[in-house]
């Protein structure tokens, strides 16, 4: 009980270093845009975060085949991808701008790079600068198996990042904006996990004394 409490309290601290984005929430093939600006994607969807961050319209969530969508990748680490479609660069802008680093999974068919601007829209000064491998192939049946992680540190003060590869060959998960660590699931998800843990808290005390707790 108290390991999964201290997972618990782990999660929330980790949560609070960088914001979290895992795409949960929009729809197979939904452009991103204003889903993270207090707004809400191409098809409507909203979850009422407003963290400033806008997307280009080329920037889908793609849900995995194994979730019910159209994406030919095993799922990503707890949510959703984003595949960028055509050969325009991806774009992600922040109207605050941003520090501390970034960090993201990827999935690649093709040689592709991430760049950080101090400008909206690609411009200004690069902060940092990174190409991607393709890491595409493997045994599990479909295009893309693996999602690598990529901590991309930086000084000074971001204000865009673009993604760029071949025309939807380019995936990013589950990006922490603000922080070179990895994501953590949304609040959603540890809510999840805090019913559990509550759950469970409850049935240890309803054991009759002496009683040995269950296998966990």
């Amino acid at each position: 009980m108290r390991c999964a409490l201290f997972l618990l309290c782990a999660g929330l601290q980790a949560h609070a270093s960088g914001i979290q984005l895992n795409f949960l929430g929009l729809k197979d093939q939904e452009p991103v845009q204003n889903f993270y600006n207090g707004g809400t994607g191409g098809f409507g969807s909203s979850k009422g975060l407003n963290y400033g961050l806008t997307f280009s319209s080329n920037t889908l969530a793609i849900k995995s085949y194994l979730q019910g969508g159209s994406g030919g990748f095993v799922e990503p680490h707890g949510g959703s991808a984003i595949f960028f479609t055509g050969t325009t660069p991806g774009v992600m802008n922040s109207a605050a701008g941003f520090s501390g680093g970034l960090s993201f999974f990827f999935a690649a068919g093709a040689s592709a790079t991430v760049t950080v601007w101090s400008g909206a829209n690609g411009t200004g000064n690069i902060l940092a600068s990174i190409t991607l491998s393709p890491n595409s192939g493997g045994a599990c049946g479909v295009t893309y198996c693996t999602w690598t992680f990529v901590p991309l540190p930086f000084a000074g003060e971001a204000g865009s990042v673009v993604f760029a590869g071949a025309g939807n060959q380019l995936g990013i998960s589950n990006v922490n904006v603000g922080s070179t660590l990895a994501a953590v699931p949304e609040p959603s998800s540890l809510l999840l996990v805090g019913t559990g843990v509550v759950g469970l808290w409850g049935k240890l005390r309803r054991r009759p004394d002496g009683a040995k707790p269950a296998s966990l």
